[in-house]
C-alpha cells in the first residue's frame, strides 16, 4: 500500500495517482534524511511508483488484451477483443446501457454519467474518449477534450468523475 503525501489515503502499490485528493504518488520517501534539494531528487527518482503489471486473465478472457482497475477497490475488468466498450452507469429502464456498467462501484455518487467514455482497444492500443459525460473525463488529472481520440498508455489513470480507473495494456 502507498500512503497519499497530500491527504494520508492509502492507495494499492502501483497506483499513480490518489483516489481521493487526485495527488501524485510515490512509494514512501523518507524525506527527513533528505536535506538538500538534489537528495530529495534523488529519493524520488528511486521511490517512483512501480509500474503496474498486468494481472493473469481468468480462462475465459484469456484473450483480453487491455483491463481497466478500479482503483478504490482493486477490482480488474478485462477488455476482450478488439472493440469498443462503453463505461457508464445503468439505471432501471434505461434503453442504451453501456458495456461495462459502473454503477457497483457507485458510479452515481461519483458523478459517472450513463454513457460516460468509451475505450476502444485495436492490438496494443488502447483509445479513450469522453462520449460528452456531465462531468467529464480526466487523463492523467487533465481534462480530455469530449469527443476526441486520446491515446492511452499502460498504468495511465483515468477519472470519470470521481471515479479513477488505471488503463492495464498487455505488452
Amino acid at each position: 500500500m502507498i500512503l497519499c503525501p497530500q491527504c494520508e489515503h492509502r492507495e494499492y502499490s502501483g497506483a499513480l495517482f490518489c483516489s481521493q485528493c487526485g495527488a501524485q504518488l510515490y512509494e514512501s520517501i523518507n524525506t527527513t534524511a533528505a536535506t538538500t534539494s538534489a537528495d530529495i531528487k534523488k529519493a524520488l527518482e528511486i521511490s517512483s511508483p512501480a509500474t503496474p503489471t498486468f494481472p493473469s486473465p481468468p480462462t475465459d478472457a484469456a484473450d483480453a488484451r487491455a483491463a481497466i482497475q478500479l482503483i478504490d477497490s482493486g477490482e480488474v475488468i478485462f477488455l476482450r477483443g478488439e472493440k469498443e466498450f462503453t463505461l457508464g452507469r445503468s439505471t432501471e429502464g434505461q434503453m442504451v446501457v453501456p458495456d461495462i456498467d459502473l454503477s457497483p462501484f457507485d458510479a452515481y455518487e461519483a458523478g459517472v454519467s450513463r454513457l460516460h467514455t468509451s475505450l476502444t482497444v485495436r492490438g496494443n492500443q488502447v483509445i479513450a474518449k469522453d462520449l460528452g459525460s456531465a462531468n467529464g473525463t480526466r487523463l492523467n488529472d487533465e481534462r480530455i477534450s469530449a469527443h476526441e481520440e486520446h491515446i492511452i498508455r499502460h498504468g495511465d489513470v483515468l477519472s470519470l468523475g470521481k471515479l479513477k480507473i488505471q488503463i492495464l495494456i498487455r505488452e
